[in-house]
Formats: C-alpha cells, structure tokens, sequence
C-alpha cells in the first residue's frame, strides 16, 4: 500500500527533531569541554601562581593565585 504524503511528514519532522536534538547535544558537549578546558588551565596558572610565590616571597604572586582561584569559581558557577 502506498504511504501518502502526510503519513511521510511526522516521520520527516520526527527525524528532523531529532537531528536538531543531537545537533543541541553535540553543541553542548563541546562547550563543557572548552569550559572544563579553562579551568584546567586557570588550576594551572593557580599552582605556578603559587609556586613562585612560596619560592620568592613576593605577595603579587599569592594575589594572582586568588584571581585564578576567583576565575575558576566564576566557570564552575556559570555552568
């Protein structure tokens, strides 16, 4: 029995919807990663932050620590 042109429609906006749905994740995920990404670099440049101020004493490097420390805070907020 031929399909007739309106059974073919849900199907084609069904398979529609669902491209859009995995096109939505697929956005989502990359922007998890990119974000998880900077934090892993902001916890990098804490621990040097750190480093160099244990090593040299100099209070500016303890500051820079607490402003990646800060920034990582804001990320995981926002998320």
């Amino acid at each position: 029995m031929p399909s007739s042109p309106e059974s073919d429609r849900p199907f084609d906006e069904s398979a529609e919807e669902t491209r859009r749905k995995e096109r939505e994740l697929a956005e989502a995920e990359v922007k998890l990663a990119r974000r998880q990404r900077i934090v892993n670099r902001l916890r990098i440049l804490q621990m040097i932050f750190s480093l160099v101020e244990l090593a040299t004493g100099n209070p500016a490097y303890r500051w820079a620590a607490r402003c990646a420390q800060w920034a990582m805070e804001r990320f995981r907020d926002s998320e």
